[in-house]
């Protein structure tokens, strides 16, 4: 493992993508790894990140990165 864990319990995956919650909006933000862990943000592995689902009534918002 070069980079940083996947949140996820007992996945031992490097994390791709950073989550983030926005509860007021009922909205889930799933984008490139962030720069620093921050301690209200999930990291996720490329399983996890395609595998998220929200909950019912929420948007997900995905944001990918342009360019290698």
């Amino acid at each position: 493992m070069n980079g940083r864990p996947c949140s996820k319990v007992a996945c031992a995956r490097d994390a791709i993508s950073t989550l983030t919650y926005d509860y007021a909006d009922s909205m889930a933000v799933l984008g490139p790894l962030s720069q620093k862990a921050e301690p209200h943000a999930y990291d996720l592995c490329a399983v996890h990140s395609e595998r998220l689902s929200v909950p019912q009534g929420w948007q997900v918002i995905r944001h990918v990165a342009l360019g290698a």
